[in-house]
């Protein structure tokens, strides 16, 4: 890789990690390749950027470009992107054609996404699954129903690989013999939870791993709530499958309605009284109510060889 190549890349994965390139005019003043590099040689070779006329927007960029260069962090970001160059993760930016088109589009796509794995699962059209942590049995039994419908139909699944209704759905999908793709809160290497990482190994072989920052940014909880944008801008959809009142799930639901992406919500057992509660806000919410495999099919169409035995059964619940 061509040295200051690398010393780009370095310097945008550097501002995308400390969130610096999130609104829509950074990311189009960055577009354009000379953009980077007139920072990059007046911050990191001139030691100045007071000569060039940068836009108002862009200031806040080029103070968080000399941080960078007063703590000495490029040559700590030039190491990592050869990390990833070397374990074959991929480096996309917005800019760069595989990047999907979808995620490009939304008000705040990572200006670079990380991706362990197959690249050709981010081109294939996706279902996002998502669900409480504490799945109950029945809960369980319908995420393996759903999936099914929806890998016989050729959607990939995607969720974030939380434990209960995440690990569920990608380990469904996998053992379908479909594709499955994880959208994690922290870096692509350091799997959270870590009881999932051997669950994460078995996707990136068949399906794909994807973050938004590097090894070098500290994993937060408010990491958990970026991420919905991605999950739900990757897919056609988001299918919630038992939830409560309030919670990720809820959160990931409320991104896909600002997003315009359609959200689903699977009607619970009855007995089950959080996940009604959750099921009657979604849908008091727009959300639409999902009885059955029949209603699915009227949305995305009818699954062949069907032999499951939902599609015998008036409703869910």
């Amino acid at each position: 890789m061509d040295n200051f190549f690398r010393q780009e890349t370095a310097l945008l994965a550097c501002l995308n990690d400390n969130q610096s390139l999130k609104k829509r005019e950074n990311i189009d003043y960055f577009r354009d390749p000379a953009s980077i590099r007139n920072i990059f040689t007046d911050i990191f070779e001139n030691y100045s950027s007071a000569h060039r006329d940068y836009p108002e927007v862009i200031l806040p960029v080029i103070e968080k470009a000399e941080v960078a260069r007063e703590k000495q962090l490029l040559d700590h970001y030039i190491d990592v992107i050869k990390r990833y160059r070397q374990k074959s993760i991929h480096i996309l930016q917005v800019t760069d054609r595989d990047y999907p088109l979808k995620l490009a589009r939304i008000p705040d796509p990572p200006f670079m996404i990380y991706i362990k794995g197959r690249m050709e699962s981010l081109s294939r059209p996706a279902v996002a699954i998502v669900g409480t942590r504490d799945i109950s049995p029945d809960g369980a039994e319908k995420v393996q129903e759903i999936v099914g419908f929806f890998v016989q139909l050729g959607y990939t699944i995607v969720s974030g690989l939380a434990l209960g209704t995440d690990a569920c759905a990608h380990k469904a999908a996998l053992d379908l013999g479909g594709e499955t793709i994880a959208v994690l809160p922290g870096d692509i290497e350091n799997v959270v939870p870590k009881e999932n990482q051997e669950l994460a190994e078995r996707i990136s072989k068949s399906g794909a791993l994807i973050s938004e920052i590097t090894l070098l940014t500290k994993m937060h909880r408010g990491r958990y709530i970026e991420r919905n944008r991605i999950t739900s801008a990757l897919s056609k959809a988001v299918i919630v499958i038992e939830t409560g009142e309030s919670g990720g799930s809820i959160r990931q639901a409320e991104t896909a309605f600002k997003q315009g992406t359609p959200v689903y919500v699977v009607r619970p057992d009855n007995t089950n009284e959080r996940a009604v509660a959750g099921f009657d806000k979604l849908v008091s919410e727009g959300a639409t109510p999902i009885n059955n495999l029949y209603d699915l099919s009227a949305h995305f169409g009818k699954a062949q060889n069907t032999t499951s035995r939902m599609t015998t059964l008036a409703d869910f619940s």
